[in-house]
């Protein structure tokens, strides 16, 4: 276990059941860098593919919802729009985005179960060379973002059960309540985590009102997606 790990480790020993925030490593972060310059050299070698057209005419005519998807994509599409215009380059700014994310939060999982620099950079490596994140995060779709926030909402549930403040269930919330609004394969996740942690000793957890705080905050961000 490296020396970065083993100070968190005593940091956490020495405030309690609170483990501490600790800077992303420069390693990682560069690791993130290198993989969105390896998409972004490539953005424009193949053409638009035939979802990011039905995007870009959901987001000139943005809605609550549509007949096959929530609205997030939709709106960061028109956020892309407003940016770059209908550039192929642009369309893919926030795929891309969303990978070298994803790169740095699986290395941030694998250091909060206890893996050292090597475990870290093997759990980025993993995410940055699979075949389908290679796909999924080179081209504009909710699949992107979709990734991402299960991710995001993966590393917070781990913190959680790490002892971390419990007020991070309503980051959780947040985090699933976008994910509603992206996929509505994030309720899956939703149910998962609310029967794992009942069937578990981290029942416990339940006590408190914070997660079902978070869980009430998601409800109300899946709101308007559920009324259209």
């Amino acid at each position: 276990m490296d020396d970065d790990r083993r100070d968190g480790s005593a940091q956490s020993s020495t405030k309690g059941p609170i483990t501490p925030i600790t800077p992303i490593t420069p390693w990682l972060l560069g690791l993130a860098v290198l993989y969105a310059l390896a998409h972004a050299a490539v953005v424009a070698r193949y053409g638009i593919f035939r979802d990011e057209l039905y995007y870009v005419a959901c987001a000139r005519h943005l809605a609550w919802g549509y007949v096959d998807h929530p609205p997030l994509i939709a709106l960061l599409t028109r956020l892309e729009l407003a940016l770059f215009g209908t550039s192929l380059a642009g369309l893919r700014v926030l795929p891309i985005l969303a990978g070298a994310a994803t790169v740095v939060l699986a290395g941030l999982i694998a250091r909060e179960l206890g893996g050292g620099r090597f475990a870290q950079l093997l759990a980025g490596l993993a995410v940055a060379v699979a075949p389908v994140y290679l796909f999924l995060f080179h081209i504009l779709s909710m699949n992107a973002v979709d990734i991402l926030l299960w991710t995001l909402a993966a590393y917070v549930l781990v913190r959680l059960l790490a002892g971390a403040d419990p007020r991070l269930w309503l980051l959780f919330g947040a985090v699933t309540g976008l994910g509603l609004e992206t996929k509505h394969s994030m309720l899956l996740l939703g149910l998962g985590v609310f029967a794992g942690v009942l069937a578990s000793p981290s029942r416990r957890l339940l006590a408190s009102p914070w997660p079902w705080s978070g869980g009430l905050l998601a409800a109300a961000l899946f709101v308007p997606n559920v009324l259209w």
